[in-house]
């Protein structure tokens, strides 16, 4: 009798386990941006990514992609920054995407967006990228703080890269904001480029974590 009774209780928690698994696999494909969030509340986001770009796949929304971009850059995956952040510049609507997401968060997306992609091509040695996607989401006529090209002079300046610095100095040398803060601080960066192209110890002016 006891072992009748234990076989129908190991069955019955073989079914009721075997419900749950199938239940978990469901909703893990099923509905990933949740997946997601659990994974993002506890600071996993890599695994994070994994679902955020599953809920992409589904949907192809700007939105989402947003995330995969979040999650890249939280998880320090350069690869993966290079690969959404590139595809969501390349999206009709990522401007408006970034608008909302600065007014709900109160940061500054263009910047933190574009300064993790330009960071993530340089660490990953493509400087020439870097230059070219700083300088096509800054453009010429304004040098704001936190722009992506500050992005690149800091990593530039941090690592005393005298070899790329005056190709970073002769595109800065070509954008012309209005005179004022961003003017000043337009000079401080070339300044302290100049040092580093003349193979000057870097010893900026600026503390380039707080613009």
């Amino acid at each position: 009798m006891k072992d009748f009774i234990v076989q129908i209780a190991v069955k019955a928690f073989l079914i009721v386990f075997g419900v749950v698994i199938v239940a978990f696999i469901i909703f893990n494909f099923a509905c990933p941006q949740h997946m997601a969030t659990f994974a993002e509340s506890i600071g996993n986001y890599g695994l994070a990514l994994r679902y955020a770009s599953m809920r992409y796949s589904y949907t192809s929304d700007t939105r989402d992609l947003a995330r995969c971009v979040e999650d890249a850059v939280f998880a320090e995956d350069n690869a993966s920054v290079i690969e959404y952040g590139g595809m969501f510049f390349e999206k009709d609507d990522c401007a408006q995407v970034m608008y909302d997401l600065t007014l709900e968060n109160n940061v500054n997306y263009l910047n933190f967006f574009g300064g993790a992609l330009v960071s993530a091509h340089y660490a990953e040695g493509d400087f020439s990228a870097a230059l070219d996607v700083a300088s096509d989401l800054n453009g010429t006529e304004s040098f704001a703080p936190g722009n992506p090209l500050i992005a690149l002079a800091s990593a530039v300046i941090s690592s005393s890269d005298a070899a790329n610095a005056p190709a970073l100095v002769a595109v800065l040398q070509g954008v012309s904001p209005e005179a004022g803060e961003q003017s000043e601080l337009l000079s401080e960066v070339l300044a302290d480029l100049s040092a580093v192209s003349g193979g000057t110890a870097a010893l900026p002016g600026l503390d380039y974590a707080k613009i």
